[in-house]
């Protein structure tokens, strides 16, 4: 009797802290692959699925469409679009739509929702679904680098199939390097070759720049998290959930020989604001550095395609960017040998930053089999090779990174999207805990003050933590172990 109610009180702990944090997260929106068989799907009636993305992808998607329902043909998909600035923006109008009730099946997020989506409760976590099918998808996660799907795990559970990624390189436009004499940068290049490469590029006139050796944009990945990160930091302390039954049969099944997963249990947990520590602050006085010296622009919200046009007009000579910014440099026009990547520089450490996305499978959805059903198809190659077309984003399987797919958009070191995997063992997400989407807006907010003037680095990133400690203290308790 004893250990029934312990079970009963844990499972009402449990509904209690998602409960709190889902109607938390309801105000903050509302004021702001193998081969798939279908044993598992009633074929006797129509059912539907409605899954949101990003708007600009739609038309691809809908292309596509019919690759699933040959093999469902009694399943209905409408895709609906989502269009925002950056992910934070797009959460808070899918967070709106949920409060409003919605119909969303499956929805397309990136490493920044998962957490919050999962701490509320909106998303179901995909265990049971991947032990029943294991067999079919160990040709999936022998082909993808563990630190992917260990980005997906939260408290234990798995919430996501990755079907892409981008880790934060820096993209060198090589006309401008010619023009200077500079060469490619070797993949143990430091902050300070960074610097004299960046000043050398930048060229002045009356006062003015013309032409820029750096530049970002404010948001959370990207942006000057990378030096955060290089400088051997992060925006909260790093920990790990402690393991399920779930994860630990994970990865033994799918990673058991693979020595990089030893430290890996039920998945990422950033515990505690840092924002004010040393070394973030000396990364944010770099960064304020590079603008009041004209190196870099200034600086404004926007997602990774915000600097195209500096880039592509020759205006600017490096940005942190991923692999998706070889299908947008395309698009725009820009020849493949007027640009390459390389790893970002070493500071106090050489890590780097990632962020992944695929679809979550709402709570809400009332076709939860098949839903998992195009989850695992958008993961395989029948899906991913149509979809990954012309380099859009970086394609979570290794096997997919050959000299062919990058001959068409280029940069010519391609290997250095998944080698930032392979070579750099640390490389870890970036932070993005059950608060994300108030924590992005502090995150922004007090970088734009800081890059601005309005605020001295160190004063902004002292009201950034006090900042975070509130949104944090809010969320609490954001994890159960």
């Amino acid at each position: 009797m004893k250990k029934t109610n312990e079970n009963n009180e844990k499972q009402d702990n449990t509904i209690s802290r998602r409960s709190f944090i889902k109607s938390t997260v309801a105000t903050g929106a509302a004021l702001s692959s193998g081969v798939i068989g279908a044993p598992y799907i009633n074929a006797q009636a129509k059912q539907k699925l409605v899954i949101q993305t990003r708007t600009g992808r739609i038309t691809k998607l809908e292309q596509m469409r019919n690759s699933f329902i040959q093999k469902f043909p009694d399943a209905e998909i409408e895709f609906i679009g989502l269009s925002g600035v950056d992910h934070e923006d797009t959460i808070s109008k899918t967070l709106a739509q949920i409060a409003a009730g919605k119909q969303i099946d499956l929805q397309r997020v990136a490493t920044e929702g998962i957490q919050l989506y999962a701490g509320a409760g909106y998303v179901a976590p995909l265990d049971k679904w991947v032990k029943r099918d294991a067999h079919l998808l160990h040709e999936y996660f022998d082909d993808v680098a563990p630190s992917i799907p260990h980005s997906m795990l939260y408290d234990g559970s798995l919430y996501q199939i990755s079907t892409e990624w981008n880790a934060a390189n820096v993209f060198i436009n090589t006309k401008l390097f010619a023009e200077n004499d500079i060469e490619y940068p070797g993949a143990d290049w430091t902050k300070d070759d960074f610097y004299n490469i960046a000043k050398k590029i930048t060229k002045k006139s009356g006062g003015k720049t013309d032409v820029f050796g750096y530049g970002w944009t404010n948001r959370l990945w990207g942006s000057w998290m990378p030096w955060i990160f290089n400088n051997d930091t992060n925006l909260y302390s790093e920990a790990e959930s402690k393991n399920s039954d779930f994860s630990d049969w994970f990865w033994k099944t799918f990673y058991k020989d693979n020595p990089s997963v030893a430290n890996f249990k039920g998945g990422p947990k950033w515990e505690k604001p840092q924002a004010n520590n040393d070394r973030i602050l000396e990364a944010l006085e770099f960064m304020r550095q590079l603008v009041v010296e004209g190196i870099s622009p200034a600086t404004s919200l926007g997602d990774g395609a915000t600097l195209t046009g500096f880039f592509t007009t020759n205006k600017l000579g490096m940005t942190p960017a991923g692999g998706f910014w070889a299908g947008g440099l395309h698009h725009q026009g820009m020849n493949p040998e007027n640009f390459d990547v390389c790893f970002f520089p070493k500071w106090k450490s050489q890590r780097h930053q990632f962020g992944a996305g695929g679809y979550l499978m709402m709570e809400a959805c009332k076709h939860k089999d098949l839903a998992w059903e195009f989850i695992k198809h958008s993961s395989s190659y029948e899906w991913q090779i149509p979809f990954m077309a012309g380099n859009i984003s970086t394609p979570v399987r290794r096997s997919m990174h050959n000299p062919l797919r990058y001959s068409y958009t280029g940069p010519k070191n391609w290997g250095i999207f998944y080698d930032t995997l392979d070579k750099f063992p640390d490389t870890g997400a970036i932070p993005a805990p059950p608060c994300s989407n108030p924590m992005t807006r502090t995150f922004t907010k007090h970088t734009g003050l800081a890059m601005a003037g309005d605020l001295t680095p160190k004063d902004a990133l002292n009201k950034m933590q006090r900042d975070l400690e509130r949104i944090t203290r809010k969320y609490q308790p954001m994890y159960k172990a």
